[in-house]
């Protein structure tokens, strides 16, 4: 489970692979139900959200499911900014409205997997971690740059004041800098998208 703070309130995500859209019998119940794929098929990501008061009351809650890649629940699952909680579900980053979990937008990140999202206050921008791509989200969930590498993006990331730094599955290192999505530098021999790539998965 992942806790966040939330002015008096807790925020808690978890995941519930029980779960079933379109069914009646679930085991748990929640406010809304948010399925941000735009076909149908089995789940293999389904996060929950549960806003709690001091006293242990449930404010609000709501499952979050998608096909593809699927996404545990860890420290960089979600992220809290203003009165929005970005979360990783699967290959999408969701924004929901505070305290109630109304869904603001949702964005395609990634191919496969969003292993995690980030917030540059610097750059008044939000940064997907994919497992194949970095991207750079607006405030309202729009990609303003999204670069691939050589391999998948699964030993290190880290989102510094001006600068995006992922290492790949061959231990190949590339830097970008934040505000356009050019590389910096990379030890990568056949690199993606050297000038920052953008578009829509």
């Amino acid at each position: 489970m992942l806790r966040l703070l939330y002015q008096q309130l807790e925020i808690h995500i978890e995941n519930d692979p029980s779960f079933s859209f379109g069914l009646g019998d679930n085991f748990h119940a929640y406010d809304q139900a948010y399925w941000l794929d735009d076909e149908s098929y089995n789940p293999s990501s389904l996060h929950t959200v549960r806003v709690i008061q001091e006293d242990g009351n449930v404010v609000a809650s709501c499952i979050l499911g998608t096909a593809g890649g699927a996404s545990g629940v860890h420290e960089h699952t979600a992220v809290i900014h203003a009165d929005s909680l970005l979360i990783a579900v699967g290959p999408f980053v969701a924004s929901l409205q505070l305290p109630i979990l109304t869904l603001n937008w949702k964005v395609k990140t990634d191919w496969a997997t969003c292993f995690g999202v980030y917030w540059s206050p610097e750059n008044r921008c939000y940064i997907s971690h994919g497992e194949i791509a970095v991207a750079k989200v607006s405030y309202d969930g729009a990609i303003m740059w999204s670069n691939s590498g050589v391999d998948i993006f699964t030993n290190g990331f880290c989102v510094s004041q001006n600068q995006v730094t992922a290492i790949d599955w061959n231990e190949d290192k590339y830097v970008w800098d934040i505000v356009t999505g050019r590389m910096i530098e990379t030890t990568a021999n056949k690199a993606v998208n050297l000038s920052g790539g953008s578009g829509r998965f």
